[in-house]
């Protein structure tokens, strides 16, 4: 019962915010032992409730998107990757001191000489839109991806 309920309301909480995508395949992993595994083995049963639940309110949440085809259109403002991996406000990541450094080299290379006026804001503009790096080269989405997977492969060991 209170396994059902809380995946509900995550598939819910996931829904509003899917800021919360991150720590789904830990919750999933509990789901699995806690309501999926019993004593006697894997309960089939159960597996088929807790996936049909959560499929439901996915469904009711995008259904109305799938049917308009409008689904891509919503995965794109979900994961706005084009916008770059800092956009319009600062995060306090790798990704900001990029940033940062290749704002500070464009305001160097504008003073010397070494780059034209016509420069824009770049990142840091306070703009929302696509956004590309000034002077230092602009990180494409599966750089970004690789790197994720890369750093979760190297620490999981460290956290054992």
């Amino acid at each position: 019962g209170e396994d059902l309920l809380g995946a509900f309301l995550f598939a819910i909480l996931l829904n509003f915010k899917h800021l919360f995508l991150y720590i789904s395949p830990a919750y999933f992993i509990y789901l699995l032992k806690h309501y999926c595994f019993k004593k006697n083995g894997f309960s089939v049963v159960n597996f088929v409730k807790l996936g049909s639940l959560v499929v439901a309110v996915f469904l009711l949440s995008f259904g109305p998107f799938v049917l308009l085809g409008q689904l891509g259109q919503v995965i794109s403002r979900l994961f706005p990757f084009k916008r770059g991996l800092c956009h319009a406000y600062w995060a306090a990541n790798v990704w900001a001191l990029y940033s940062t450094l290749d704002k500070g080299l464009a305001v160097i290379g504008s003073r010397l000489g070494l780059l034209g006026v016509s420069q824009g804001g770049g990142m840091m503009s306070g703009l929302v839109g696509d956004m590309h790096t000034l002077v230092l080269p602009s990180i494409p989405p599966i750089v970004t991806i690789i790197l994720t997977l890369l750093t979760w492969i190297v620490s999981s060991p460290l956290r054992n």
